[in-house]
């Protein structure tokens, strides 16, 4: 009977302070995305006749992220559709084009140019875009409104 008796002073004892901190586990924080940045370029008008004004600011609409910025780079009739570019579900994205030709053809001028969209999809994977954008504005046509005027996006030919 003391044998019992000795059993739960001992299990006691195991249970005492070994003068060690106990470890603590720390759970992963998950870190946020850095802020993209704020995209405050002005749309090009009828006085940019240099089509790489528009390239530009839609370029730097894509990379902050400016889903809404990046449509009004299209022409009027384009851009109020309800369709996310192809680009919407990719992060970290780089745009880059290449060399550009123009044309022009009965009252409105066309300008042809590679175009690479390089990011990461939503399955963390490294994702190129490739295609060929056409913009387009009208010539001093009567008539013609300001956005008619100013270079836009006619369409973009993705690849794939």
């Amino acid at each position: 009977m003391k044998r019992l008796a000795l059993l739960p002073a001992l299990l006691l004892a195991g249970c005492g302070d070994s003068g060690e901190p106990a470890p603590t586990v720390e759970e992963p924080v998950e870190s946020e995305a850095p802020p993209l940045p704020a995209f405050d370029m002005e749309l090009p008008g009828p006085d940019q006749s240099d089509p790489q004004d528009l390239l530009d600011y839609w370029k730097g609409a894509v990379e902050a992220g400016d889903t809404d910025a990046a449509r009004r780079a299209w022409r009027a009739e384009i851009r109020t559709g309800g369709t996310a570019p192809r680009w919407a579900n990719m992060t970290d994205i780089a745009v880059s084009y290449g060399e550009g030709i123009e044309e022009g053809a009965a009252g409105s001028v066309y300008y042809n140019i590679p175009v690479w969209l390089a990011g990461t999809n939503v399955d963390q994977v490294e994702t190129m875009l490739t295609g060929t954008m056409v913009l387009r504005r009208v010539n001093d046509v009567p008539g013609a409104s300001a956005d008619e005027l100013s270079w836009r996006i006619d369409s973009i030919d993705w690849e794939g």
